[in-house]
């Protein structure tokens, strides 16, 4: 199991790019390639290492770009029930291939440049319908469900072994349905 160490709570978002925290000096990554660069005293500072076990454990440190979505229904069931449903329109995960870069200088290492994706996952769950089970218990079916808006969080992560600390993080609210939900 992962535990998380929640260290930069938000970050401000530049023509796309996913920008540091006030806990991340220096992070860059654009979201649609994948691609960027974390600063070691970034990595160093988020997992409470010094520099020796930072460049001891550099070459396990690994880094993923979470995209979570999380649609929020009103729904009315029998007997004039009434409920809040959430719904993933669809959560993805991707791997990221870190290089770990030094700086020719010094030969200290001076962080990890990400060249892409590697891997990913992806999930999501059922949009809530008239006639699906209500949420609650003794309500029958859903007669009735209205979207309310959706929360879409960004992260960058970073993790070592069974730690995961978050390097930057964006949530955005939209007001419009989902693509596959613009039915309702």
């Amino acid at each position: 199991m992962i535990r998380h160490l929640a260290l930069a709570t938000a970050a401000a978002v530049a023509g796309g790019v996913l920008a540091p925290s006030a806990a991340s000096a220096d992070v860059r990554f654009d979201p649609a390639t994948n691609t960027g660069f974390v600063d070691a005293e970034d990595v160093r500072k988020a997992f409470g290492w010094n520099e020796e076990t930072l460049a001891r454990n550099a070459p396990e440190v690994r880094f993923t770009h979470h995209v979570g979505k999380e649609a929020i229904f009103s729904v009315l069931c029998d007997g004039e029930v009434r409920a809040g449903v959430s719904h993933n329109p669809g959560s993805t995960s991707a791997g990221l291939i870190p290089v770990v870069t030094v700086d020719l200088g010094t030969a200290d290492l001076s962080g990890f440049r990400l060249t892409g994706a590697g891997s990913g996952a992806s999930s999501m769950n059922v949009v809530p319908e008239p006639g699906h089970p209500c949420p609650t218990e003794g309500g029958g079916v859903i007669r009735r469900a209205t979207y309310v808006h959706t929360m879409i969080t960004e992260a960058l992560s970073a993790e070592f072994r069974d730690v995961q600390v978050y390097l930057t993080q964006k949530r955005t609210v939209s007001k419009s349905p989902p693509p596959a939900d613009r039915s309702r």
